[in-house]
């Protein structure tokens, strides 16, 4: 588990998490989103309560339809590549540390902007601990250009992809 997980542990660490959050989107943000969502369409969400708003809209279904299901395929394919106990033993290590780790990135990020309600810090932190464990299943699926790792380094670059609304990423 190690040889996909270990280098995976370093990148979480490494990570900007919510640090990004409101500032102009760079090239790099706008290629990796590109990359991500299949689109140049990019929003650029420049407050907590204006992500809130977006959250709350159904407009995602669609998207979070399609990475749900990659998600489950790829946990097929992970599942079927290691022994069981190893597997979620080591996937639930990972996302428990991470989960610590976003949660407090967020809050900070949260006292920096001002205007988020105490529930979206959570919201936040859960988004990008589900960020890493999709990632982490799809390394240990074998995969290696999922969008799952084009996601992973929009969170790691501070941003948080909201989610894909039409034809249009929204990311703050």
């Amino acid at each position: 588990m190690s040889v996909f997980l270990g280098p995976l542990r370093t990148e979480i660490r490494a990570a900007s998490w919510f640090a990004a959050l409101g500032e102009p989107l760079t090239d790099g943000d706008r290629a990796e989103a590109r990359t991500y969502a299949g689109t140049g369409d990019v929003e650029l969400v420049t407050s907590w309560p204006e992500a809130e708003r977006f959250l709350k809209s159904p407009a995602t279904l669609d998207w979070w339809e399609r990475e749900e299901a990659l998600r489950k395929e790829l946990l097929a394919r992970a599942e079927a590549r290691h022994p069981e106990r190893a597997f979620w033993t080591s996937l639930t290590e990972l996302t428990t540390e991470a989960g610590d780790l976003v949660h407090g990135k967020a809050a900070t990020a949260a006292a920096r902007m001002t205007g988020a309600a105490p529930a979206s810090i959570h919201v936040a932190a859960g988004a990008a601990s589900q960020g890493i464990y999709q990632l982490a299943v799809a390394r240990m699926a074998g995969e290696t250009a999922s969008l799952f790792e084009s996601k992973f380094r929009l969170f790691a670059a501070g941003r948080w992809p909201l989610g894909v609304a039409g034809s249009r990423l929204f990311l703050f």
